[in-house]
């Protein structure tokens, strides 16, 4: 069988019990998808690039404990790249509060601005990615997987390990409010906040249930 056929459930048992080509493999499958989701959050390609490395690492370190959702591993990934993007920005804060306290360097053009500013992206998204991180810890993830990541509500609360009814809740009041943020900021496209309503149908027409 081919690698690609592969399921992540059977190599990652190889991997711990000794073949370290088939954690290669699970790396080389969803290295790129991991490298998007950190970018979208830090927005920074070095950082991006560091929490691949952190999510990876730390899948190795809990290897005897990680979720497999219908033998897939990427969900639990995914999960695993918010929270260390997540504590990374919560550096990142420390780290720009201690820079403030500095006396400001003379001013060098910088080459790398202009492929920095390119890929920052539309203001819309930065607005659209500011109101994500107004939300509780575990409304981001739910958010990001339930209608980032399009996965089914079920899988969702199985690699959280929450119930179904709890993962509805979250997902209700995470998206009333991204609306009413994206609503009233200034400079934000009108778009925006009815693109939230577009979400994938299998969290459409579902009852809240606390």
């Amino acid at each position: 069988m081919v690698e690609e056929e592969r399921s992540d459930a059977a190599l990652w048992l190889e991997a711990t019990s000794g073949t370290e080509e088939s954690f290669g493999v699970i790396y080389d499958r969803y290295r790129a998808r991991i490298f998007r989701k950190a970018y979208s959050r830090v927005l920074d390609v070095s950082e991006a690039e560091d929490i691949v490395a952190m999510v990876f690492l730390e899948a190795w370190r809990r290897r005897s404990s990680v979720r497999f959702v219908d033998g897939s591993l990427l969900p639990w990934l995914l999960v695993v790249t918010t929270n260390v993007s997540l504590n990374s920005e919560r550096s990142g804060r420390r780290y720009r509060r201690l820079l403030a306290k500095l006396p400001p360097a003379e001013h060098v053009d910088d080459p790398s601005l202009e492929i920095t500013e390119r890929l920052d992206g539309e203001p819309a998204s930065k607005e659209l990615s500011a109101a994500l991180r107004r939300l509780s810890p575990i409304e981001q993830r739910v958010v990001e997987l339930c209608l980032v990541e399009e996965l089914p509500m079920a899988s969702v609360a199985s690699v959280l390990d929450l119930p179904i009814g709890t993962v509805k809740s979250r997902l209700h009041r995470a998206r009333a409010k991204l609306r009413e943020s994206l609503g009233h900021r200034a400079g934000v496209h009108a778009a925006s906040a009815p693109a939230l309503e577009s979400a994938p149908a299998h969290v459409e027409g579902l009852e809240v249930q606390s």
